[in-house]
Protein backbone atom coordinates (compact mmCIF):
# COMPACT_ATOMS: atom_id res chain seq x y z
CA UNK A 1 0.00 0.00 0.00
CA UNK A 2 1.37 3.28 -1.32
CA UNK A 3 1.14 6.38 1.59
CA UNK A 4 -0.96 8.14 -0.60
CA UNK A 5 -3.24 5.50 -0.26
CA UNK A 6 -2.98 4.97 3.27
CA UNK A 7 -3.87 8.32 3.76
CA UNK A 8 -6.86 8.33 1.53
CA UNK A 9 -8.62 5.87 3.41
CA UNK A 10 -7.89 7.00 6.38
CA UNK A 11 -9.50 10.47 5.54
CA UNK A 12 -12.68 8.67 4.23
CA UNK A 13 -12.92 6.51 7.61
CA UNK A 14 -11.96 8.54 10.26
CA UNK A 15 -12.66 12.22 9.27
CA UNK A 16 -15.91 11.83 6.74
CA UNK A 17 -17.09 8.73 8.09
CA UNK A 18 -16.89 10.03 11.71
CA UNK A 19 -18.96 13.03 10.44
CA UNK A 20 -21.20 11.68 8.76
CA UNK A 21 -22.44 9.04 11.47
CA UNK A 22 -21.98 12.61 13.87
CA UNK A 23 -24.57 14.33 12.07
CA UNK A 24 -26.93 11.52 11.15
CA UNK A 25 -26.85 10.96 15.21
CA UNK A 26 -27.26 14.78 16.10
CA UNK A 27 -29.98 14.86 13.35
CA UNK A 28 -31.76 11.76 14.61
CA UNK A 29 -31.59 11.77 18.51
CA UNK A 30 -34.01 13.25 20.61
CA UNK A 31 -32.78 11.64 24.12
CA UNK A 32 -29.81 10.63 24.84
CA UNK A 33 -28.29 8.71 28.16
CA UNK A 34 -24.66 9.77 28.16
CA UNK A 35 -24.05 12.93 29.76
CA UNK A 36 -21.87 14.52 26.81
CA UNK A 37 -24.64 13.51 24.36
CA UNK A 38 -27.29 14.94 26.76
CA UNK A 39 -25.12 18.47 27.51
CA UNK A 40 -24.57 18.56 23.33
CA UNK A 41 -27.61 17.50 22.25
CA UNK A 42 -30.40 20.56 23.83
CA UNK A 43 -27.85 22.66 22.03
CA UNK A 44 -27.44 21.35 18.82
CA UNK A 45 -31.54 20.46 18.46
CA UNK A 46 -31.95 24.58 18.77
CA UNK A 47 -29.36 25.58 16.84
CA UNK A 48 -30.22 26.88 13.26
CA UNK A 49 -29.36 25.35 10.34
CA UNK A 50 -26.14 27.77 9.62
CA UNK A 51 -25.42 27.19 13.00
CA UNK A 52 -25.31 23.51 12.83
CA UNK A 53 -23.06 23.93 9.82
CA UNK A 54 -20.77 25.70 11.79
CA UNK A 55 -20.64 23.21 14.58
CA UNK A 56 -20.35 20.16 11.85
CA UNK A 57 -17.02 22.28 10.24
CA UNK A 58 -15.72 22.75 13.69
CA UNK A 59 -15.74 18.97 14.73
CA UNK A 60 -14.13 18.46 11.22
CA UNK A 61 -11.57 20.76 11.99
CA UNK A 62 -10.88 18.80 15.37
CA UNK A 63 -11.14 15.59 13.75
CA UNK A 64 -8.39 16.77 11.15
CA UNK A 65 -6.21 18.16 13.25
CA UNK A 66 -6.49 15.14 15.55
CA UNK A 67 -5.49 12.80 12.60
CA UNK A 68 -2.92 15.08 11.72
CA UNK A 69 -1.26 15.11 14.83
CA UNK A 70 -1.07 10.82 14.96
CA UNK A 71 0.65 11.00 11.17
CA UNK A 72 3.04 13.42 12.70
CA UNK A 73 3.79 11.19 15.65
CA UNK A 74 4.01 8.34 13.19
CA UNK A 75 6.66 10.27 10.95
CA UNK A 76 8.45 11.41 13.70
CA UNK A 77 7.81 15.25 12.86
CA UNK A 78 5.87 15.94 15.92
CA UNK A 79 7.02 15.20 19.54
CA UNK A 80 4.93 13.20 21.50
CA UNK A 81 5.87 13.06 25.48
CA UNK A 82 6.96 9.65 26.56
CA UNK A 83 7.74 8.46 23.06
CA UNK A 84 11.60 8.08 22.28
CA UNK A 85 11.67 5.44 19.27
CA UNK A 86 10.96 5.89 15.86
CA UNK A 87 8.46 4.53 13.98
CA UNK A 88 8.65 2.40 10.70
CA UNK A 89 5.22 1.87 9.56
CA UNK A 90 5.18 -1.33 6.98
CA UNK A 91 2.40 -3.23 4.55
CA UNK A 92 2.74 -7.00 5.25
CA UNK A 93 2.56 -7.71 1.39
CA UNK A 94 4.91 -6.00 0.16
CA UNK A 95 7.30 -4.88 3.71
CA UNK A 96 7.21 -1.10 2.17
CA UNK A 97 7.42 2.02 4.75
CA UNK A 98 4.80 3.71 4.53
CA UNK A 99 5.61 6.71 7.14
CA UNK A 100 7.80 9.49 6.59
CA UNK A 101 5.40 11.54 5.25
CA UNK A 102 2.17 10.71 6.24
CA UNK A 103 1.01 13.96 7.95
CA UNK A 104 1.92 16.44 4.77
CA UNK A 105 0.02 13.75 2.28
CA UNK A 106 -2.61 14.36 4.79
CA UNK A 107 -2.48 17.89 4.73
CA UNK A 108 -2.46 18.17 1.00
CA UNK A 109 -5.66 16.25 0.76
CA UNK A 110 -7.72 18.05 3.35
CA UNK A 111 -6.77 21.15 2.32
CA UNK A 112 -7.76 20.04 -1.32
Amino acid sequence: MKPEEFVKILNKEVIEGNLELYKNLLDTTTEAQDPIWKGILPMYINFSKEEKDVFLKFLRIVEINTLSHVFGILDGSTYAEGIDDNFTLTTELDNEKVNEDLQNLFLELVEE
